[in-house]
């Protein structure tokens, strides 16, 4: 559901469909979190890490849905809190896109300190710093 989600949604190997494409990323999502919660509650399955990476890619992939408009009405507020839920469960690419929305006040409040913050997490995943040496400020610490 989440590749077949992401193909529609750029076009890859099928004719473009963004809005197709957003519904099967959010059930990709729901699915996942239906998977996860298995798991957590001792049945069988697949393994929990893997149900987890996928879960945060299409938490993720929603957010970027919503940040640029693609298949569904553009909403930098609500793609923020996707982010917030995917860069809480780790994944860098959040991460960096959450601190860009905090740093520049896109969908949220500004708040350049709690963007440092994140900026500083997503860089340890191996996100790149370029052009973030104001993060290491004292004043972002």
């Amino acid at each position: 559901m989440l590749m077949y989600g992401l193909a529609l949604r750029h076009g890859w190997g099928c004719q473009k469909n963004e809005k197709v494409g957003f519904r099967w990323l959010m059930k990709a999502a729901e699915y996942a979190v239906g998977d996860l919660e298995k798991v957590r509650t001792g049945g069988q399955g697949v393994e929990f890490s893997v149900l987890q990476s996928e879960l945060v890619l299409a938490i993720y992939e929603v957010g970027q849905c919503f940040f640029h408009g693609w298949g569904v009405v553009k909403d930098q507020k609500m793609a923020v809190s996707y982010y917030m839920v995917a860069a809480q469960l780790g994944d860098g690419d959040a991460q960096a896109d959450l601190a860009y929305c905090l740093a520049n006040g896109k969908g949220c409040k500004k708040d350049k300190k709690e963007a440092a913050q994140w900026y500083r997490q997503a860089i340890k995943q191996g996100q790149s710093d370029v052009g973030l040496a104001w993060i290491y400020k004292d004043k972002y610490q």
